[in-house]
């Protein structure tokens, strides 16, 4: 096997012609790359020190090539550039990798576990997102950074306060009415220097506030003029938000034989430690997408807060009877597994989900 140097042209080798398919480790300047033949031998391995250079190799690269990357930072970029001149391209999860990997870490050792984990048929790539796909994908980025960054400033300014004396209910509402009363009060004993802060810090929360705000509206615009958005959220529990999300996620419906198993990707399934005949069910696996299942839940916890005991609804009479048998979490993770399945399967078809009126039949989805 023939070990190149960027130096020269990669492709003026056969190795190349003869690669079946070919792995790339990314980084921002640094490309190691490994490619294999079509009995699984590597035959080709080289070292790409310029972002242009590694352009000008894919844009060379025979449309006969697979190549396979690790999900990380660029590669939904360069997988595009490969899908659009004709290459079969997949994306891999980092951690489903990492169990491939065999030695110290580094970037040929990396390599070489994409290529292992290529060949893993268990592994399901990561969905080549479209560019609208990626924009809607950062608005609900930067929304959950700021609504951190609030949630965090606001407990800030609740324990300042308590080192004084000063508590406050829970909630928004009490730091936007409470904290400007506190500070305008004369009687309570905080010295100015805090007063002046608790100011500053109040103007900051309020100023991400109003950011988190303007990104729903602009998530929520999005959501109507999204046609499969727009059918997501005739689902109870699913608002823009979380339709966006599940839009801007792009994971193929095919992918998985049930809404079972599409709602296990999220996590909201019981984890196994099962051997033998001994079928062991633990806690919510918290697998997949962490980002999805807190919306998830979040809706079915808003959906539950707003049942009536006296409703003739099947829906309703369902979730009442989760409620006093396993209590309001355990009955929101069950909504927010059901909701998953519900999805699953308008993610399939054209169709809307559509509760019956008649209260002597389970609510169902119009097929």
């Amino acid at each position: 096997m023939k070990k190149h140097s960027s130096k020269h042209d990669p492709l003026s080798s056969t190795d190349v012609e003869l690669c079946t398919t070919l792995c790339v480790d990314l980084a921002k300047q640094v490309f190691q790359l490994a490619g294999e033949d079509a009995t699984g031998r590597v035959i080709y391995e080289d070292r790409i020190k310029s972002r242009q250079n590694f352009h000008d190799f894919l844009i060379k690269l025979p449309v006969t090539v697979t190549v396979l990357m690790e999900c990380g930072p660029g590669a939904q970029a360069w997988a595009r550039l490969l899908q659009a001149k004709g290459n079969p391209v997949r994306i891999l999860p980092a951690q489903r990798v990492a169990e491939h990997r065999s030695g110290a870490k580094n970037d040929r050792n990396d390599a070489h576990a994409i290529l292992r984990a290529g060949r893993d048929t268990s592994i399901a790539s990561i969905p080549i997102k479209s560019i609208t796909a990626l924009a809607i994908q950062a608005l609900h980025r930067v929304r959950r950074g700021n609504i951190k960054r609030h949630t965090a400033l606001g407990n800030q300014i609740r324990g300042l306060l308590l080192e004084h004396g000063v508590s406050m209910p829970q909630g928004d509402a009490a730091i936007n009415t409470h904290v400007p009363l506190a500070l305008e009060d004369a009687s309570l004993p905080l010295p100015d220097l805090l007063r002046e802060l608790l100011d500053e810090l109040l103007t900051d929360w309020l100023s991400l506030g109003e950011r988190i705000a303007a990104l729903s509206r602009r998530l929520e615009a999005t959501a109507q003029e999204d046609e499969v958005a727009q059918r997501l959220v005739t689902i109870r529990g699913v608002g823009p938000i979380i339709a966006t999300a599940i839009v801007a996620k792009q994971t193929e419906p095919s992918r998985f034989a049930s809404g079972r198993m599409y709602s296990a990707f999220f996590g909201i399934v019981p984890d196994q430690h099962s051997s033998g005949n001994k079928i062991r069910l633990g806690r919510m696996s918290k697998r997949g997408d962490g980002y999805i299942r807190s919306l998830m839940i979040q809706g079915a916890h808003a959906v539950l807060s707003q049942l009536r005991p006296d409703s003739d609804q099947p829906d309703d009479h369902r979730l009442l009877r989760w409620l006093s048998r396993l209590g309001r979490k355990e009955a929101a993770i069950r909504l927010a597994n059901r909701n998953l399945r519900i999805i699953w399967a308008l993610l399939q078809n054209d169709q809307v989900y559509q509760r019956k009126p008649n209260s002597n039949s389970e609510a169902a989805m119009s097929l």
